[in-house]
């Protein structure tokens, strides 16, 4: 049995993020990141999945000491996301305006593994994946399911939407909505606008965005329930939902070839818990967001961080009180995110007697 003061669960961008933390502020304590290997899982859960990182990316990093590191990969900045939203016409948010510069296109298989490349380097690496939980006297006994067995006085769930530990100890999450994504990747026949365009549509929202090699990400974000009754899971369903857009429809004009549509949960969920005994929820482990708030990557970064930061205090510095000091902070994040995202979704009344903003106004979701 291997023993550590900390081990995290997860090496996405809230694991890695807390790894880091830990390393920056608390270099002494022994810590372990255990997650699968990247080249061992499955290329659909690695496939495509471009995305479009807030600006709100760059002070996170920079905390981190990483910015420069992130400059140097070359992923493109984004200066502008085209939205139609309250109103039937497009319009542009312009970042380059904005206090914190652009927004970051990045691909996310390609973003994570530099990030855990480049944060977890101070940890041990535990190439596997979590089979068994149990609570010692002073900590934690952790199974992986390549038969190690290893312990900690104190653990960080941040294993994402899965929650491979913290659903271990039955601290479920709660769901507040059904939102997925019918998400498909195509080759375009030539350049398109680069931008991220989000556009309303009378059963949910769509996005697109270029990702590399004249590849385009393209979805449909609506309820699960709604999702089945339009088949976006075949191709012809999808197609059809996709002609009811107006500007998203014209970008996929240039369309040569289309992979297959694939769900992706992709709703709101919220931890009943985030701390316990010596143990955290950070990322979407403890709270996941609503893809339209634009701040998923950076939030479980920054949640990581934290987390990092309140295990630390409480182990190397004895102070009882900072992993309920954490609890605490996502808790207050949580419900002011909830706050934002009911007022962004009422804010849309074309179709207001269509099941998906019904749902939004009625905060029945």
């Amino acid at each position: 049995m291997a023993a550590f003061d900390i081990i995290v669960a997860g090496a996405g961008p809230a694991g890695a993020a807390a790894a880091r933390a830990l390393a920056l502020c608390a270099p002494e304590l022994r810590v372990a990141v255990i997650a699968p290997d990247a080249s061992c899982i499955a290329g659909d859960a690695r496939r495509g999945r471009g995305e479009v990182l807030s600006p709100l990316l760059q002070p996170v990093l920079r905390q981190l000491g990483l910015w420069q590191g992130f400059l140097a990969q070359g992923f493109a900045p984004s200066h502008r996301t085209l939205v139609s939203w309250e109103e039937s016409g497009l319009r542009s948010s312009e970042w380059l305006l904005m206090a914190r510069g652009p927004s970051w296109r990045v691909p996310r298989a390609g973003f994570d593994d530099w990030l855990s490349s480049e944060a977890c380097g101070a940890a041990s690496r535990i190439d596997a994946r979590v089979a068994g939980l149990a609570r010692k006297a002073d900590g934690w006994s952790v199974d992986c399911d390549d038969g190690g067995r290893h312990s900690a006085r104190l653990i960080i769930d941040a294993s994402g939407r899965g929650r491979a530990l913290a659903d271990r100890l039955a601290r479920r999450a709660r769901t507040r909505d059904r939102l997925i994504a019918a998400y498909a990747e195509a080759t375009m026949s030539g350049p398109a606008a680069p931008e991220l365009l989000v556009e309303a549509c009378e059963d949910g929202w769509w996005y697109t965005l270029a990702l590399d090699d004249g590849r385009r990400a393209f979805a449909c974000m609506t309820d699960a329930d709604l999702a089945h009754d339009l088949g976006l899971n075949t191709a012809d369903g999808w197609r059809a939902a996709l002609a009811k857009t107006q500007f998203v429809s014209a970008i996929a004009g240039k369309i040569v070839a289309i992979d297959a549509p694939r769900l992706v949960a992709a709703g709101t969920r919220a931890a009943a818990a985030t701390v316990g005994f010596r143990f955290l929820c950070a990322g979407d482990a403890a709270s996941a967001f609503d893809p339209v708030s634009g701040h998923g990557v950076v939030k479980a970064m920054r949640s990581g961080a934290f987390a990092g930061y309140a295990a630390s205090d409480c182990l190397a510095r004895g102070d009882a009180a900072a992993l309920d000091r954490y609890g605490a902070f996502v808790a207050r994040e949580a419900a002011a995110y909830m706050t934002t995202l009911s007022e962004h979704y009422q804010s849309v009344s074309r179709w207001a007697e269509r099941p998906f903003w019904r749902r939004r106004r009625a905060g029945t979701c």
